[in-house]
């Protein structure tokens, strides 16, 4: 498998952006196989997920003039594409239709794995210890400060605590 290079697609999608049509076709080539992956993960069905992808990028690259350089455009293409196959997922559910195989979870391809591991952890870094004590309880089933709070007061410290590290995150990294 072959790694995705986040440098390239943020310069060729920088150039796109500033109407550099050249730079349109690469950036397509190296965003459509993992886009494919993550959506047939999504979805458990290859043909409805290329569907998503052809429909994520045509508005992708319509909106491309609007990229903010600041942001990752890879997240923002695996952003789009997450949005129209879970709105594809919701419409196939509300018609009962099935697929041959159960869809595995929605997951982040390997090769983007690490990345955002990290991106993680260093959010995670910036909480208070309070705030990553009660995360990290939450994660590991740790059951020591569980025991010494009151249920209600566990989830309350949890929910906060998220809520700081949702706020981190998408202020340096926008959404998923």
């Amino acid at each position: 498998m072959h790694l995705l290079d986040r440098t390239e697609i943020q310069r060729l999608a920088a150039a796109a952006a500033d109407g550099e049509r050249a730079a349109i076709e690469p950036l397509f080539r190296m965003l459509w196989p993992p886009l494919v992956r993550y959506a047939t993960r999504f979805l458990g069905d290859e043909a409805l997920a290329e569907d998503c992808v052809q429909d994520a990028m045509t508005t992708w690259f319509a909106q491309i003039d609007q990229l903010d350089r600041e942001r990752d455009a890879l997240a923002w293409a695996f952003t789009q594409v997450t949005w129209t196959a879970r709105t594809a997922r919701r419409k196939r559910d509300r018609r009962h239709e099935t697929t041959d195989r159960a869809p595995e979870p929605a997951i982040v391809p390997a090769h983007e794995d690490h990345d955002l591991v990290l991106a993680a952890l260093a959010e995670l870094e910036q909480l208070p210890a309070r705030d990553r004590e009660v995360i990290t309880a939450a994660i590991s089933d740790d059951e020591r400060l569980r025991a010494t709070l009151a249920p209600a007061t566990f989830r309350k410290r949890l929910e906060r605590a998220l809520g700081r590290l949702r706020t981190s995150w998408r202020s340096k990294h926008g959404t998923l």
